[in-house]
């Protein structure tokens, strides 16, 4: 494999970005879905791909962390993605639904305020490592980790067009 080498400088963007995760699409793991990743973007969703599941979420309190670890006597690095998030109101509706998130494999599309989707745990799937059921905070909490080669892709505006139409319909109301 070729090193890649830096290319381009970067400028200071504008200050109109929103922080924040507006909403996850979850899908459950499949290893026979191979997304193509070039430049850092996801044109075509897997054909394998066939439903999403929507979770709606608030803006504060979620949140998508990557962090690269870069072995240099292994000349290895690994891209740590976790994924927490709060989910309000406690039902047993919404309770089985967190309990398969808890027990499943899966990968996210995590859509952002800017329009922004990315594709979380691609490689491997996102696996549950901690949940929290609290009546102090009247919901659900969970952190959810993969560990892949690279960030967490941006779809493509056709990827993003194709998301919104595997988007189930069938959903918990808490």
């Amino acid at each position: 494999m070729a090193c890649d080498l830096i290319a381009k400088g970067r400028t200071l963007p504008c200050k109109n970005s929103r922080i924040g995760i507006k909403y996850v699409d979850f899908a459950n793991y499949d290893s026979a879905n191979v997304y193509s990743v070039t430049g850092q973007e996801i044109a075509t969703l897997p054909s394998g791909l066939d439903e999403v599941f929507r979770y709606q979420v608030k803006a504060t309190g979620n949140s998508l962390v990557e962090t690269a670890t870069v072995d240099l006597e292994k000349r290895t690095t690994e891209i740590k993605q976790v994924l927490n998030l709060v989910l309000q109101k406690m039902t047993k509706e919404s309770e089985v639904e967190f309990l398969a998130l808890t027990y499943g494999i899966t990968t996210a599309f995590v859509h952002d305020f800017n329009g922004n989707v990315f594709a979380v745990g691609i490689d491997t799937g996102l696996d549950a490592t901690s949940s929290t059921k609290s009546t102090d905070d009247g919901g659900y909490k969970i952190t959810l980790e993969a560990v892949d080669t690279k960030y967490s892709p941006y779809l493509s505006s056709s990827a993003k067009t194709a998301l919104e139409a595997l988007v189930s319909d069938t959903n918990v109301t808490p």
